[in-house]
């Protein structure tokens, strides 16, 4: 058997809540509009409304193909080769906790959301 060799420790002077939650760990609850776990159709699912996950999920997958025809995020450039390459900004729309500009993919923010367009 080989010796134990310590990998990682924690930092000690970082300070905990009530919890016991660093700060960073507190900070991954803020999340932009357009995260995943914020999914309605998740919701539904997790409750068992199987019908409405469904319907949900599809009338999301619609929103997202608009979003994705206006995306030219602040985040993101398309190449030459029809790739999204990352340009930066989100960290510091995170730090700033603006997300002014980033499309409601969802269709749930109090903002203007995106309109359903037939094709």
């Amino acid at each position: 058997m080989t010796e134990a060799v310590l990998l990682w420790e924690r930092d000690k002077s970082v300070s905990k809540t009530r919890y016991n939650l660093t700060p960073f760990a507190i900070s991954l609850n803020e999340l932009p509009p357009s995260d995943s776990r914020l999914k309605p159709d998740q919701r539904h699912l997790e409750n068992g409304e199987y019908e409405m996950a469904n319907a949900e999920k599809l009338r999301l997958e619609q929103l997202q193909r608009q979003a994705r025809k206006l995306q030219e995020s602040g985040w993101h450039r398309k190449d030459e080769d029809g790739c999204y390459l990352y340009i930066g900004g989100y960290w510091e729309a995170r730090e700033k906790r603006n997300w002014d500009g980033i499309p409601d993919i969802f269709g749930q923010s109090s903002g203007s959301p995106l309109c359903l367009v037939e094709e």
